[in-house]
């Protein structure tokens, strides 16, 4: 099949880009030709991707800068529209060579100029050529330019998946995003769904529309079981992390031959081979979490529950993984209390917003039980204590790293924290973390509950016993997060080597059985099939 993939983003970083990525590759190696528009700037990293092509200034033209051979029986071919400097994103974020800016912040003639660019770039690159599907990411706005384009008059099925902070964080806000989005709704064949969660919130929000139900369809999201792999043993950390090591430090050394090679967009932080070098994955407590570096991913929410943590066990070790603008508020949060700041820290949880003004007030609730607690002197006295000093070696934070080398963190991790306090389309994240073997532990709410109950139906022997709280948004948060964590640090505690590893082997079934991204995009191609 001839497969147009439109994505207005990057390959990787957010949980989208590698939906994209992935689906991509998984139609490479099932034999099908692939034509992906993004803004990719590193093709040559990418195995599936056998040419790359930019684009002049109106998009009028386009030139091959990348061609290799790859090792799948289908190809794809990416081109990157020219978009003359200026991203609209959902989420505010810096991207280097990008003026960025929000779609609720956007004027209508600067959204329709976005709009031109990529319909240009598709129809250059496209022409009349034959395409039997097209599938575009987000509902705005790449299915708007995808219609006004010739793909768009052609007979192709058009399937738009709908992923979830493109609904929450901009056509929620904005009269203007919402006419674009029906424009985006009219002319899609078939809207796809990361989760059931995402189907319901999207059809609530649109007032249950019969002309968006009768369209819908709910195909979860993937994992790349062969990426990440669980431990044979225990004994295999200090063999995965030092490997994990000496890859950035060659990595380190080209950069310093080569500045101009590095054309990440995220940064890793510059001294994260010497973090590494210092924690002990052999005999520490790895509680890692790994997403964006921002308040609706809940991280303050791991940070006050540490202390509650700690004073149980003092071998603990907290590796924050990622990138983002929330990142001084976190380590605002993490140096009070290693300084033992009391008025300070409370300032943080009960008004973030006077620190970030981007942060929502209403996020201080989740932290309103703790708040309470910390009146009584006792209590203070005992949490405080057992943060200061320790808490600041205690956390790690590393930057953006690629799913090539987090893989490794992961599976050298006792649990990974998702503690996400915004809705979530689908809870990618713990689909990675089970297909490494490790059980995550995450809030209870949106897409994340469905796979939370595939984990908890798998471990009901364990869930049962402890009695671990359900992770709720409420103001218990941070105090049940603290129990859930401290509980399963316990339970791995008691346990010996090959009791471990059945635990391993029982999370990474749930993800084979669960999120192969073979099984996804058959499911895509079936809605072409069945539509024919």
């Amino acid at each position: 099949m001839q497969i147009v993939v439109v994505h207005g983003y990057f390959l990787k970083g957010t949980g989208s880009n590698l939906y994209v990525e992935n689906i991509c590759r998984v139609l490479c190696k099932m034999g099908h030709h692939v034509t992906v528009f993004c803004q990719e700037n590193d093709p040559d990293k990418f195995n599936f991707i056998e040419k790359a092509f930019d684009f002049n200034g109106d998009n009028s033209k386009s030139r091959m800068i990348h061609h290799k051979e790859t090792p799948y029986l289908g190809k794809c071919d990416l081109y990157r529209p020219n978009l003359n400097g200026f991203l609209p994103v959902y989420v505010y974020d810096e991207y280097e060579g990008y003026e960025v800016k929000t779609f609720t912040a956007c004027t209508k003639d600067e959204i329709e100029t976005y709009i031109e660019y990529n319909r240009q770039a598709i129809d250059t690159a496209l022409g009349n050529t034959h395409t039997d599907m097209v599938w575009t990411n987000h509902t705005i706005m790449q299915p708007v330019y995808v219609a006004r384009s010739l793909l768009g008059q052609s007979q192709c099925q058009h399937v738009m998946t709908v992923h979830g902070s493109c609904l929450n964080f901009s056509i929620r806000h904005s009269q203007l995003i919402q006419r674009y989005a029906w424009e985006a709704i009219e002319n899609a064949d078939v809207i796809a769904f990361v989760s059931r969660f995402s189907k319901n919130e999207f059809l609530e929000f649109f007032n249950n529309d019969s002309r968006i139900k009768e369209k819908s369809i709910a195909i979860s999201g993937g994992v790349d079981l062969d990426k990440f792999m669980t431990l044979k043993d225990s004994g295999e950390k200090e063999q995965v992390i030092n490997a994990l090591v000496a890859e950035l430090e060659t990595k380190e050394k080209r950069l310093k031959n080569n500045p101009d090679s590095d054309d990440g967009i995220w940064k890793t932080d510059n001294d994260i081979i010497n973090k590494l070098k210092n924690i002990d994955f052999r005999n520490e407590k790895i509680v890692l979490y790994y997403g964006k570096y921002l308040w609706t991913k809940g991280v303050q929410i791991l940070i006050a529950a540490a202390p509650l943590i700690m004073k149980g066990h003092q071998d603990v070790r907290f590796i924050l993984v990622g990138f983002g603008s929330s990142r001084a508020y976190f380590e605002a949060m993490i140096d009070s209390l290693n300084k033992g700041e009391e008025e300070a820290y409370v300032k943080l949880i009960t008004h973030p917003e006077a620190y970030d003004k981007e942060i929502d007030s209403n996020s201080a609730q989740f932290f309103s039980s703790l708040a309470a607690k910390l009146q009584d002197e006792d209590y203070a006295e005992d949490y405080f204590s057992a943060a200061k000093g320790k808490i600041g070696p205690a956390f790690v934070f590393t930057g953006f790293l690629g799913h090539n080398h987090l893989k490794s963190l992961i599976a050298c991790s006792e649990i990974t924290v998702a503690p996400s306090i915004f809705p979530e389309a689908f809870g990618l994240v713990a689909a990675e973390a089970l297909s490494s073997g490790v059980i995550p532990v995450q809030t209870n709410h949106s897409g994340f509950a469905e796979v939370i109950k595939l984990y908890v139906d798998e471990f009901c022997d364990i869930f049962d016993k402890y009695k671990l709280n359900k992770l709720f948004l409420n103001e218990n948060l941070v105090l049940n997060m603290a129990d859930n964590i401290s509980v399963f640090l316990d339970y791995y505690g008691s346990m010996n080597h090959n009791e471990r590893q059945v635990i391993r082997e029982r999370a990474r079934r749930v993800s084979v059985e669960n999120y192969s991204w073979e099984s996804v995009v058959t499911n895509y191609l079936k809605l072409y099939r069945e539509r024919k």
